[in-house]
């Protein structure tokens, strides 16, 4: 990989997480399909990186389109013909050329083209949108850094494309850095008078929101978020190894993929319930579903007293609390704690249960009222656990 390759590399995995990102897979003819290639459920990052230096000539005008040409254009060709190859495809191979990369539903793929060109120093205009066979978002070094350590969720950063070339059809747009869109994107929510057709401004509104009273309350937040983090990485490692059986290797990253799926605003609310669950030496805690959610959490300690039949005391609060938020289609059990030689140690598991039989109902039922799980539930906002309760989860 060349450095800037390496670079982009670095930072998706920092914020996609090492086993969603794929550095210069391999697609057609044996050949790099492109520079990066993030997957996470139905979502699939395509990723070109050029690095090119601005030539010699002293017509700027000059200088400016060799750059483009080869800084943009060409990787717009490579995104396309990677995008003409996955369409044919349900697997690509891992650079290693061992490993398969599974590819989601083709009826069910949401691909986002991403150009990050280099060389500029920064001072060229971005050309972005389309090249002739889709959108295409265009970033430079800086604000690739930016969005990827602002927006550093899977979801966030999704969410913030769609946004951007829903809320740009039909606008003129004019700002110096994706840095200021950014800005404007955050603190507006993009709710603009309909009749708007220019977006313009002469820059300075990434600076400015930094040096908000807004984005310090922001920055407050979201240390207990990283518990979420962490909690993802470990469920991986702990559980994902080459050892572990197909059929619980794709059960096990199904439950964690859903939970990586959490916006960090989410990551906030949940790290914040997480580390009370702790703290209060809870025997279990079930969390009723953020808004629009399908599915729910039930968070459990995991101690000397139930350490024998931990496993099984998970999956039947799981089922007890499937019977309690009839809304949602799956619930995802999550176990922490340490084993007593000082090694942390997680369990997860999940269940996907669209519907609820009666017999399902009757035996959740018979559980609860045996055993007592989740018989008197308390009920609290979730926003009631942000920073002032946070004890750090051990890790701070």
């Amino acid at each position: 990989m060349t450095p800037s390759e390496q670079y982009v590399a670095d930072l998706c995995q920092k914020s996609f997480l090492p086993f969603w990102n794929f550095p210069n897979p391999i697609g057609k003819k044996n050949k790099e399909l492109c520079d990066v290639l993030v997957i996470c459920g139905n979502y699939i990052l395509i990723i070109s990186v050029k690095d090119i230096r601005v030539s010699s000539h002293t017509d700027k005008k000059v200088q400016y389109e060799r750059w483009v040409k080869k800084a943009v254009e060409d990787s717009a060709k490579q995104i396309y013909g990677a995008e003409r190859f996955l369409k044919t495809a349900n697997e690509v191979y891992a650079k290693n050329r061992t490993n398969k990369i599974s590819l989601p539903p083709k009826n069910e793929r949401i691909i986002f083209r991403i150009a990050i060109a280099f060389g500029s120093d920064n001072t060229f205009p971005l050309p972005y949108g389309e090249f002739g066979q889709g959108f295409v978002h265009v970033f430079d070094e800086e604000s690739t850094s930016i969005l990827l350590s602002e927006l550093d969720t899977i979801t966030d950063f999704t969410r913030y494309l769609t946004d951007k070339v829903q809320f740009l059809q039909g606008k003129y747009f004019s700002m110096p850095k994706e840095s200021d869109f950014l800005a404007f994107y955050i603190q507006t929510g993009l709710d603009v008078d309909e009749k708007t057709d220019a977006i313009v401004s002469d820059g300075g509104l990434w600076e400015s929101y930094v040096a908000s009273k807004e984005y310090v309350e922001w920055q407050a937040l979201l240390p207990q978020s990283k518990i979420w983090d962490y909690m993802i990485a470990q469920l991986h490692d702990y559980h994902i190894s080459e050892e572990t059986s197909d059929k619980f290797r794709n059960e096990y990253e199904e439950a964690i993929r859903v939970i990586n799926l959490e916006s960090r605003i989410n990551r906030i609310e949940l790290g914040g319930i997480l580390d009370n669950a702790i703290q209060r030496k809870l025997s279990a805690r079930m969390l009723r579903p953020l808004k629009g959610a399908k599915h729910c959490y039930v968070f459990m300690p995991l101690t000397p007293k139930n350490w024998e039949g931990k496993e099984n005391e998970l999956e039947l609060r799981c089922m007890v609390a499937r019977m309690e938020n009839p809304t949602i289609e799956m619930v995802i059990g999550i176990g922490f704690g340490s084993n007593g030689d000082g090694q942390d140690v997680y369990d997860i598991c999940s269940h996907y249960i669209p519907e609820m039989s009666e017999e399902f109902i009757k035996h959740a039922k018979e559980v609860q009222d045996e055993l007592g799980y989740f018989k008197k539930p308390t009920f609290s906002n979730s926003k009631s656990y942000r920073k002032e309760d946070f004890k750090g989860f051990g890790l701070w």
